[in-house]
């Protein structure tokens, strides 16, 4: 498998994604706005049909949109201060809309390739992009990481920290933005928002801390690439949806294993309530 170059740029894509998806995804999900990874990546899905349609580089544009997405999205979110996920809503709608209309007017192959990616088929521009935005991901949350996590447990107290909180989130969403498309392109626009939820949701079964948390959604979510790519492989599969499956299937297992854990716990517990009744 690995004696091919095009699996070998697609498996240290998938990890790159695998590292760069969840350290920017794990403050939406925090944030109650997973949604908004959905409302992107079929902005994404509009910018590869205006990009072919137009005979521009889909990459670049679905980039482009999905950062006009993202503003469009804030600007709705405080028109309708008490009803933000109407925004959220209206994006959606309008992407899907002018994919559906556009897409009349591109390659039906090209522009199918976009709905579950093409990771075995990665350009040197799509293999640059994607290790320039992993490293900028991975220096951001590391530098930034108290920042990130006080506003994630006080937006009031931090602010009064001193912390721009305005700037600090604008520069998580516009990652997430431009990491969504990226990744809409690799592993598709229809699977791409489930990998930004998927990984933090597996973690969050483990019970512990945020920093834990984030550390575990990344390995989770490597975990998922690398699989799901090899099972696709041999398997003859799309890897993207691949991919989502076997992070679908993670996120069960580790609920039975938290569903298990919970009731070993509380049998010991009753043991020993019961023993020391005894005493």
């Amino acid at each position: 498998m690995l004696t091919f170059k095009f699996m070998r740029i697609a498996f240290v894509v998938a990890i790159l994604l695998g590292i760069a998806i969840p350290l920017v995804g794990s403050s939406a999900v925090y944030k109650r706005l997973s949604s908004s990874g959905d409302a992107l990546a079929h902005s994404s899905l509009a910018g590869v049909a205006i990009g072919l349609a137009a005979g521009l580089n889909p990459l670049l544009i679905s980039i482009l949109t999905c950062i006009v997405s993202f503003f469009v999205i804030e600007l709705l979110r405080k028109k309708f201060n008490k009803y933000s996920e109407v925004g959220v809503a209206v994006v959606l709608s309008a992407a899907i809309g002018i994919a559906g209309i556009l897409s009349s007017y591109t390659s039906a192959s090209n522009f199918d390739s976009y709905l579950f990616g093409s990771i075995l088929l990665i350009s040197d521009l799509e293999l640059y992009i994607t290790i320039i935005l992993t490293v900028v991901i991975v220096l951001f949350s590391l530098v930034f990481y108290p920042q990130i996590f006080a506003t994630l447990y006080s937006v009031n107290e931090s602010k009064v920290s001193g912390i721009k909180v305005n700037l600090l989130t604008f520069i998580q969403d516009l990652l997430l933005s431009i990491t969504i498309a990226i990744g809409a392109k690799i592993v598709g626009s229809l699977v791409v928002s489930s990998l930004v939820v998927l990984p933090t949701a597996i973690a969050l079964q483990l019970k512990k801390g945020y920093k834990f948390t984030l550390i575990a959604s990344v390995i989770f979510s490597v975990v998922a690439m690398i699989g799901g790519l090899t099972i696709a492989y041999y398997a003859n599969l799309k890897p993207g949806a691949t991919i989502v499956t076997l992070s679908v299937g993670l996120l069960l297992l580790m609920i039975v294993y938290h569903g298990i854990q919970m009731i070993i716990d509380k049998r010991k517990l009753n043991k020993e309530e019961s023993q020391k009744s005894q005493e």
